[in-house]
């Protein structure tokens, strides 16, 4: 435990899916409540995939018109649940930077349903996504 690192997305990340209207807290409650299983960094960055992919078939002129489709994608802007996804501003065509947020593992709170917790140390890249906890060194 006490191990950082970096995440692409965390269930604190206050933005919703447009999607679905869930938001990564009710994403991450909703997959521990079904799966039995900890929640992953990998569930809201599938659900922004799929925000993206709905938005872009919403905002083409024919979502069954491959080229209509792929248009509208290069020229998304739109926010999803790992925030704003925007393929005009990229440094190349068809990408869009996202965050990327510093989080630690640590030993969860006495009574919690798992031993280990994964919280939000720092937010430079996006300061909407609160900070959790102070980082704690590794061998302290």
């Amino acid at each position: 435990m006490k191990i950082s690192s970096a995440a692409y997305w965390h269930k604190a990340f206050p933005y919703k899916s447009p999607l679905t209207g869930i938001s990564g807290t009710e994403l991450a409650d909703g997959y521990e409540a079904a799966s039995g299983k900890q929640w992953t960094q990998q569930l809201g960055a599938s659900m922004s995939l799929l925000d993206a992919g709905f938005e872009a078939l919403k905002a083409s002129a024919d979502a069954k018109d491959k080229a209509a489709v792929a248009k509208a994608l290069s020229t998304l802007n739109t926010e999803t649940m790992i925030g704003k996804v925007d393929f005009t501003s990229g440094p190349v065509a068809n990408v869009s930077p996202g965050p990327i947020i510093g989080t630690q593992w640590v030993a969860a709170k006495e009574g919690a349903k798992f031993p280990l917790d994964y919280v939000v140390t720092e937010n430079a890249t996006d300061p909407k996504v609160p900070v959790e906890a102070k980082l704690q060194p590794y061998n302290g």
